[in-house]
């Protein structure tokens, strides 16, 4: 009712500001008689006539965006170029609110004073707009009107540096790094054998004929690629040699590839199985006695042909432990051509995964062992990073060895999921921004620029096509790419108002004449490598859903976007998990995520724990802090890079709901420690005595080695004392790193 009574009047109110609205566009379109001012007028009328309507910036917004950006090339202009660039940033924040909060409950959208500040920031931008256009800055024309930039303060024009070439001493200190920590990593990675051959027990109930009767202690059972659960229920019946039923069990729980141990504890010949329900694989049972020894059965069947592979007692080293139940899963069916059991992320991670089973088989070491050698291949791509952001050899060695053996880096690349892969082609798309940033269009070839920011552009679709989390660290990209462009605008100005002079031996004149050119390919060739072919990357990776026989063509393709995005969005908003933990508690490792538990006596236990180096990322949080400063100070390009890489990936955790773990931190990690070793060097460049400041960083760094050599057992799943485990290594109540119940 009051509604009613209102919209009369909010509708009058409504068509005079559109009224306003047209008129000053109109003004603005006839006062200008620049080439761009279509454009700018376009800009003006869609986001003054949007911008204090309901969730227009999930949709209306991007024309403004385009428009700006066309108008800016048109004629360039520093408060233009500022202009696009804030309406980017804010379009991109809006849309995100809409789709992550405004679509999970709209009260909460609609109270939140997050979106109140988003309001004020678009009505600030709005003013700021207002007077570019007004001043004539944008929408001038470029050679009529547009008085020239004058620089009174002689600006850097910077060559491109040069790059560090790797000499014999690096590649012997990569070499030895990728074998100690490759010997470290695939010991004890997973068992090279495991059941092959399986029984769809729903088609054919299976019977194992002991010979007599026997005493059975236990039954062990290897499942294949359907997990048990209220729908799909394995029934058990064992009969003694007179045909009487002595035990009878329903089980509804047991995860793939992995053994099941059920107690017996009966007098049995026959051991009979079926299942109910949708499909329930089984590929090998053990028969064991009092004395756990295997009894081999009368009958041979594909249940009972593999019986070397039964283990003497189930452990990670046999079978699947945590989310490998789903990613090591649909490496299976990607190799077979079944349907796709996880669907949650994007397929890449899980198509290298399918790799390693491919070539040794569903084995725990198959299904690994790719992810261990990413682990690997992470050394050298650190330590090339390291050599390039600082001088000395000694600290681009002392930064990798604090990476090879941060606790994260090792127990993340030996499980069977699919973060390593992320991780690894981050660490790759922001190596080469990197070399891209240190290059110069002015004084080298322009190709020669475009090819690492082609590379960097090919990193960046694969990490997105291993797991979204990849488009997070892509913003921090675009942030450092559009910064360094900026520089190069600036150098033209600077350039444009002396033609006549030189700086640093690069000829005013050739910027001037270059620049537009220069502009114009970049950003085709970032269209190109970070739109179009990152989108090609995607849908290759979809090929293994494309076999599957329910596939449905492009359309399966479509479908699970959608899905994927209501997964995280909605689905997954209200879970809990004992182990999680926010994007705060990551940095300072209140909660590690407890993988793997397994019993051996009363006394020795197994763990895997992920969690970071103590001596890595407690010292890395001074260490942003120093950068932090250093940029702020002395505008450090350095640490321009680094922070905006560490922070951007966290930045994007803040506002997510969902329930998360501290593995989503791992992205952050090669980056931490890459602004620990430029601590290291800027230390040891300040310091009065050299050789004291070596000795402390090598100390550090040394300490750092210890500290994983004593968490080692807790890390791989290696037998450990209770005791030493309680004394030592647990140095907070919330570390929970082995079952002491």
């Amino acid at each position: 009712q009051n509604w009613t009574e209102i919209k009369p009047v909010t509708g009058v109110i409504n068509y005079v500001v559109l009224a306003l609205i047209v008129a000053y566009s109109v003004y603005v379109f006839f006062k200008s008689i620049a080439e761009n001012r279509y454009f700018i007028v376009g800009a003006v009328l869609s986001f003054s006539t949007f911008m204090l309507s309901v969730k227009m910036h999930d949709r209306y917004a991007f024309a403004v965006m385009a428009m700006l950006i066309i108008a800016f090339i048109y004629n360039p202009s520093a408060k233009l170029y500022l202009t696009a660039a804030i309406s980017a940033i804010t379009q991109f924040f809006n849309a995100a609110w809409v789709l992550f909060i405004y679509e999970q409950d709209i009260n909460k959208y609609f109270k939140s004073p997050v979106i109140v500040c988003a309001s004020i920031i678009n009505l600030i931008f709005f003013v700021y707009f207002i007077t570019v256009v007004q001043k004539q800055d944008a929408a001038a024309p470029i050679k009529h009107t547009v008085k020239e930039p004058v620089l009174t303060k002689e600006i850097s024009i910077e060559r491109s540096k040069r790059h560090t070439k790797l000499q014999k001493a690096d590649y012997i200190v990569i070499a030895a790094l990728m074998i100690v920590y490759g010997a470290i990593a695939f010991y004890n990675l997973g068992d090279t054998k495991a059941p092959q051959t399986f029984v769809d027990l729903t088609q054919s109930p299976q019977t194992i004929d002991l010979g007599s009767d026997l005493g059975l202690s236990k039954l062990r059972f290897y499942l294949g690629s359907y997990n048990l659960d209220d729908n799909r229920v394995l029934h058990i019946s064992c009969r003694n040699e007179s045909g009487n039923e002595v035990f009878n069990s329903d089980l509804t729980k047991g995860s793939v590839f992995c053994w099941t141990e059920l107690s017996i504890n009966e007098t049995v010949r026959y051991v009979e199985l079926s299942g109910s329900g949708d499909h329930i694989t089984m590929m090998e049972v053990g028969c064991v006695d009092v004395f756990n020894e295997v009894i081999k059965p009368v009958t041979q069947s594909e249940l009972t042909d593999e019986q070397d592979c039964i283990p003497e007692r189930p452990s990670y080293m046999n079978g699947t432990y945590f989310d490998e139940i789903y990613h090591a899963r649909t490496g299976y069916e990607f190799v077979h051509g079944l349907d796709v059991y996880e669907w949650t992320h994007p397929p890449l991670g899980k198509d290298i995964i399918a790799i390693g089973i491919k070539m040794f088989g569903m084995t725990p070491f198959g299904w690994r062992c790719m992810g261990a050698l990413f682990g690997v291949l992470m050394i050298p791509v650190l330590y090339i990073f390291a050599r390039q952001l600082l001088k000395k050899r000694l600290f681009a060695v002392l930064t990798t060895i604090l990476f090879t053996f941060d606790f994260m880096h090792f127990a993340q690349t030996r499980i069977s999921t699919i973060d390593v892969y992320v991780t690894f082609f981050i660490m790759l798309m922001y190596y080469f921004m990197y070399k891209y940033c240190t290059l110069s269009f002015y004084d080298t070839p322009l190709k020669e620029t475009l090819k690492p920011l082609a590379l960097s552009g090919i990193c960046m679709g694969l990490a997105i096509a291993s797991k979204w989390t990849g488009i997070y660290a892509g913003t921090g990209l675009a942030v450092i790419f559009f910064v360094h462009l900026y520089k190069r605008y600036s150098e033209y100005l600077y350039a444009k108002s002396t033609p006549d002079g030189e700086t640093n031996g690069i000829s005013h004149k050739h910027i001037t004449d270059s620049f537009g050119e220069n502009l114009r390919v970049t950003i085709i060739w970032c269209c190109i490598f970070f739109v179009a072919v990152p989108l090609v990357i995607y849908g290759l990776s979809y090929i293994p859903y494309l076999r599957a026989p329910s596939s449905d063509g492009i359309k399966t393709i479509i479908d699970n976007q959608k899905a994927i995005f209501n997964y995280h969005s909605k689905t997954v908003v209200e879970s809990t998990h004992p182990y999680s933990s926010r994007w705060y508690e990551w940095i300072i490792m209140k909660r590690p995520i407890w993988y793997y538990s397994g019993i051996i006596s009363d006394t020795v236990r197994e763990g895997i724990s992920s969690f970071g180096n103590p001596l890595v990322w407690w010292v890395g949080i001074p260490a942003f802090g120093l950068m932090l400063y250093s940029l702020v100070t002395k505008k450090d390009k350095r640490a321009f890079f680094l922070v905006v890489a560490y922070v951007i990936q966290i930045l994007f955790w803040i506002p997510v709901t969902r329930t998360t773990f501290i593995y989503h931190y791992f992205p952050c990690v090669p980056f931490l420690t890459l602004m620990i070793g430029c601590v290291m060097e800027d230390m040891y460049n300040e310091a009065g005595n050299k050789k004291l400041a070596v000795g402390i960083c090598c100390a550090y760094v040394t300490a750092a080695v210890v500290l994983f050599a004593m968490f080692y057992p807790v890390l791989s799943g290696a037998p450990c004392s209770t005791e030493y485990a309680k004394n030592w290594l647990k140095w907070f109540d919330s570390w929970v790193l082995l079952d002491v119940s």
